[in-house]
């Protein structure tokens, strides 16, 4: 991490944390936004990039990257020696991470930036987590523009996580979710799985804990090059992992 003088970390109002594996094609583009949107925030930010065991200078990229951030914006990676898995690098991040409040987004940005303002504002309300949602006030979904066969793994997934885990939450995947400090620890200390399916067990452990979790309808928009491989395989990988979690968790 960039060096910061003596007492800084408690000044740090917002952490960004971004998951990332053999980013370096899309990075630099991701880097430009996030670097626009912090600086122009009044108060003092990180940005936490978790590695997670690239081949391709993810890691250098963005230490290089670090250079033309302002003061203001703390810069730091965390490097997995090997892939682990998203899950996994997000809760590196986030347990690193120092901000007042802590969010994660993909790399991708395929939620723009801008739009952690509005968790954060429903965090600043008094939400002990702020999860972004595809679906909007009007019932429009922005997963329509998914390819199809993502959608029924998602439709599938969404279906056996209402039934098994996660209630009263329609999009627990989207790929920006927002926490106060004081909770980060209790559900990523607690987190079991790494891979895809780790959103819907931290917000297992928040319900069950009796979290207050707000959904706030964010842009998004879909972007190729994701690593998932939507299909048979992947539906029943992520239904065991569903049925996984409750037993993780069973004291």
């Amino acid at each position: 991490m960039r060096e910061q003088t003596a007492g800084s970390e408690s000044r740090i109002e917002l952490s960004i944390v971004v998951p990332a594996h053999n980013e370096a094609k899309r990075l630099p583009a991701s880097l430009d936004a996030l670097r626009a949107f912090l600086s122009a925030q009044p108060f003092p930010s990180e940005l936490i990039v978790a590695d997670d065991g690239s081949t391709d200078g993810t890691a250098e990229l963005v230490r290089q990257a670090s250079r033309h951030f302002p003061p203001a914006v703390r810069v730091g990676v965390i490097q997995h020696a090997r892939n682990l898995g998203k899950g996994a690098a997000v809760r590196s991040g986030c347990l690193t991470a120092r901000g007042r409040y802590v969010v994660y987004m993909d790399a991708d940005l395929a939620v723009p930036v801008e739009e952690a303002s509005r968790l954060l504002d429903a965090l600043r309300d008094g939400c002990d987590l702020a999860i972004g949602t595809r679906i909007q006030p009007d019932g429009a979904d922005m997963r329509v523009s998914q390819p199809r066969l993502r959608r029924l793994t998602g439709r599938i997934f969404t279906v056996v996580r209402q039934r098994v885990a996660v209630r009263d939450i329609e999009d627990s995947q989207c790929p920006l979710k927002g926490f106060r400090r004081e909770v980060v620890p209790y559900l990523f200390r607690r987190q079991r799985l790494r891979g895809w399916s780790f959103d819907a067990e931290i917000l297992y452990l928040a319900q069950r804990r009796g979290l207050r979790i707000c959904q706030v309808p964010v842009r998004w928009r879909h972007i190729e090059g994701s690593s998932l491989r939507p299909g048979l395989k992947l539906a029943a990988s992520v239904t065991w992992d569903l049925i996984r979690l409750r037993l993780l968790h069973l004291r």
